[in-house]
């Protein structure tokens, strides 16, 4: 029988680790498979709920809003859907499981002066603030208006907020709030990986830091 290497035992682990982390994927909400003009809460997304966005293609942004859209605010490939807080001041993201990081992609509209407008998002581990990230109103997209993509990451995260930021305190909404203040699109989050995934992945770190001290 072959001498088998220090290095066998410790690459197993690594790899079972891995296979077990790759079941825990990324999971993306572009609104493609949404009717226009639909609640965002209507969607059924595996592992998170919308509440006060309404579900809107380019063509109906047009039709409704006056901006010429088309070919400028989706980014999903080849798609024409994202999610505008006409229904609410706040587009607000429950999680079913808590989960590791999320970002969008996200389109501000003018502001009541009229000037380039800010996304904020916020991000909550229960009721408390865990992470937040603002858009650049300098970032001029193709459609004229601010396009930026946001992002947090943070421990247990379970709702976000998407709102227009008060220009006094930036990590916290405008109050009182104003609908039709901007729009999404692919939503990604990334749930924590299982219990048993982190106890893999930290044996093999560990089997294989002890064989590399005993070279």
């Amino acid at each position: 029988m072959p001498k088998r290497s220090r290095w066998t035992l410790p690459a197993t682990m690594f790899a079972v680790g891995l296979a077990f982390a790759g079941t825990t994927s990324a999971a993306t909400i572009d609104f493609e498979g949404a009717a226009p003009g639909s609640d965002a809460a209507t969607l059924g997304a595996p592992g998170a709920s919308l509440s006060g966005g309404l579900v809107l293609s380019e063509a109906f942004v047009t039709a409704l809003l006056g901006y010429p859209a088309a070919g400028t605010w989706n980014t999903t490939l080849g798609g024409s859907n994202g999610a505008i807080n006409t229904l609410a001041a706040e587009i607000a993201i429950e999680f079913a499981d808590a989960v590791a990081s999320l970002s969008v992609d996200v389109l501000a509209l003018p502001d009541l002066a009229g000037a380039p407008g800010s996304v904020l998002l916020l991000a909550f581990a229960g009721a408390d603030l865990v992470a937040f990230d603002l858009s650049d109103p300098s970032a001029i997209g193709d459609s004229g208006l601010p396009e930026d993509t946001l992002s947090v990451a943070g421990l247990g995260i379970t709702r976000a907020l998407l709102c227009a930021p008060s220009p006094n305190a930036p990590s916290s909404c405008l109050a009182p709030g104003l609908p039709t203040t901007l729009w999404i699109d692919q939503l990604q989050f990334e749930p924590i990986p299982e219990p048993g995934t982190l106890v893999l992945t930290g044996l093999a770190l560990a089997a294989f830091t002890a064989a590399r001290r005993t070279r």
